[in-house]
């Protein structure tokens, strides 16, 4: 009996710490005071990233970094996904990709890399400029009413018709003297060399940039269509982290290191409409967080709760729990790293059996360290 009522003790306070999903719902007067918290639920909430401790690289007996997708299509892994229409949802929930976005926007997330062996570091404005493999987050491109009208002024030429109607260029190209000539001589040379296809497809995409902003200013956007990045653009995140077995504590434990999200691009969202799933233009990594520099960002975006939505959990919380089901595709390994599907090809199965393997040759380290 006293059992009984020390659970049911532990159960009560443990809700009373929890922090709600939907904050003051019970309390507003207002719609727009749900998940508006007062001076004292902000003074009383405690809720804190856990900090990792320092781990001496003498007490590591062993260590393995794996990179693993987190696949989308599996229930399991919904919470990172939805909502993807955030419209049809409070302001309080919102998917993982909405998240990292504007952490990076706003400047808390700094350490974004343009693959996971960080190599190469990037910027938000080399996100958001198409400086990367992933070519932004919105698209314009010139419809067929506006190539008409192209074609009815200047034969098809983009070229004449920037010059026809003086649309400016820039400092770049408004200094060269003769633009006709230069125009000419540009787009006819330069496609057929080689160590000029740079040079020409920075001009090009500097005039179709002036063109669809003279056309949305003379026309709106008539003439001009735009397609935006939309969460459900995102087919699966890939995870990259590291087991070691600390002899300290004699256990085995896993450690976030970077995330990328992979998502469809949105310069091919008019191609893959109504296309199915397997003849869309193939997924690309938008960027790699280095994942303790997100942590800040992530322990204050939390996670909505299927079963209970009085719990509140955040996705910071989830990822170190390994709250998600994967498939591993690398494992750091003497051969430059090579991946799975690499020396694996053309059998599905085949590699995921040796996905389980290298998870099984993990966890039987830990299980051989107490064997007799």
């Amino acid at each position: 009996m006293r059992n009984k009522y020390l659970i049911l003790f532990i159960l009560v306070i443990s809700i009373c710490f929890e922090t709600f999903s939907q904050v003051n719902i019970l309390n507003a007067k207002d719609p727009a005071d749900i998940g508006v918290r007062d001076d004292m639920q902000i003074r009383q909430d405690e809720d804190q990233k856990l900090e990792y401790g320092y781990v001496d690289d003498r007490d590591i007996l062993f260590s393995k970094v794996i990179w693993e997708v987190i696949d989308l299509d599996q229930r399991v892994n919904f919470p990172y996904l939805y909502p993807i229409d955030t419209m049809v949802v409070g302001k309080e929930r919102r998917p993982l990709i909405y998240y990292l976005l504007k952490g990076i926007e706003r400047g808390d997330i700094t350490k974004i890399y343009d693959d996971g062996k960080f190599n190469n570091k990037i910027t938000y404005d080399d996100f958001v400029n198409k400086n990367t493999d992933f070519q932004g987050l919105s698209y314009r491109e010139i419809n067929r009413r506006g190539r008409d009208v192209i074609d009815t002024q200047a034969s098809g030429s983009r070229n004449f018709f920037i010059m026809n109607n003086e649309i400016p260029l820039g400092a770049q190209y408004d200094s060269i003297a003769d633009l006709d000539e230069y125009f000419s001589v540009l787009s006819f040379d330069q496609q057929y060399d080689e160590t000029k296809k740079d040079e020409l497809q920075a001009y090009e995409n500097t005039r179709d940039t002036a063109l669809m902003d003279w056309f949305q200013e003379n026309y709106g956007d008539k003439y001009v269509d735009t397609y935006e990045f939309t969460y459900d653009m995102i087919d699966h995140y890939k995870i990259k982290g590291i087991w070691y077995f600390d002899k300290r504590i004699a256990e085995l434990k896993y450690r976030p290191l970077a995330i990328a999200p992979v998502a469809r691009q949105v310069l091919n969202k008019k191609e893959d409409a109504g296309l199915s799933p397997e003849e869309r233009t193939p997924p690309v990594e938008m960027f790699w967080i280095y994942y303790p520099d997100a942590r800040n960002v992530l322990k204050d975006s939390y996670v909505f709760s299927d079963r209970n939505s009085v719990v509140r959990k955040s996705f910071d919380e989830l990822i170190n729990a390994r709250r998600f089901h994967t498939m591993i595709y690398l494992e750091e390994n003497m051969y430059e790293d090579r991946k799975i599907g690499e020396y694996i090809t053309d059998n599905a199965f085949q590699r995921l059996l040796e996905s389980e393997r290298i998870k099984e040759k993990i966890r039987n380290f830990e299980h051989d360290m107490w064997s007799w």
